[in-house]
């Protein structure tokens, strides 16, 4: 039996995708918006009520859905791709803050700006919000580069589903040119990590405008 991962192009299941890819795991695609009506946007209303993106269908056909618990999943499942420190591990503490860090923090601000009626009725004060949520992202990032220190990948030497998770996120809003900016550590992380063939090739179908 194969996972059904239910997503759509550039959003929160890119990152699943690649690491699904990595692991060499047997799944199938199913395109599911949360931004658009139509079949897909009702596909994913009957899968998550809450309208996110990613959602994985096991195998056993238990549900997951929220990004960084699938990630973690999927890196205690397949073992042999490494794609996270083991539990006990030198890093371990390190992965885990950052993989919540960006998945606690992040996802708030873009469930703001993507629809900012849902936190305040009057239209009036939507750019308020949304031009609020665009200065909490870029403060985040700022945080976390002040404190991740230059290394081939955000921790140590082996690339993670967390250095995939911030890659993914690098191409949301502020964008990728105030990324490189600001973000100079970061930045050559997120360079190296989509330099993994598997990863270019996901991205490179996720991201064809940036």
């Amino acid at each position: 039996m194969s996972f059904t991962l239910y997503g759509a192009e550039g959003t929160g299941s890119t990152c699943v995708e690649a690491v699904l890819d990595i692991a060499g795991a047997d799944y199938h695609f199913v395109p599911a918006s949360p931004f658009e009506g139509g079949e897909a946007f009702e596909r994913l209303k009957s899968i998550n009520p809450l309208l996110q993106v990613p959602a994985l269908e096991l195998p056993n056909g238990t549900l997951m859905t929220e990004s960084a618990a699938i990630l973690i999943y999927l890196s205690e499942i397949f073992p042999e791709a490494n794609l996270a420190p083991k539990p006990g591990a030198k890093g371990r503490a390190t992965f885990l803050r950052w993989l919540t860090f960006l998945a606690a923090n992040f996802y708030s601000t873009y469930a703001i700006s993507d629809k900012p009626g849902r936190f305040y009725e009057d239209p009036a004060g939507h750019d308020m919000l949304v031009k609020g949520a665009l200065a909490r992202r870029r403060a985040l990032w700022q945080l976390m580069e002040a404190q991740i220190k230059p290394a081939s990948f955000i921790v140590g030497d082996t690339m993670t589903v967390l250095d995939i998770y911030a890659a993914m996120m690098s191409h949301w809003s502020p964008g990728r040119d105030w990324f490189r900016t600001n973000c100079r550590t970061l930045n050559a992380i997120v360079e190296r990590t989509e330099a993994h063939p598997v990863v270019a090739r996901v991205f490179a179908r996720n991201f064809q405008s940036n």
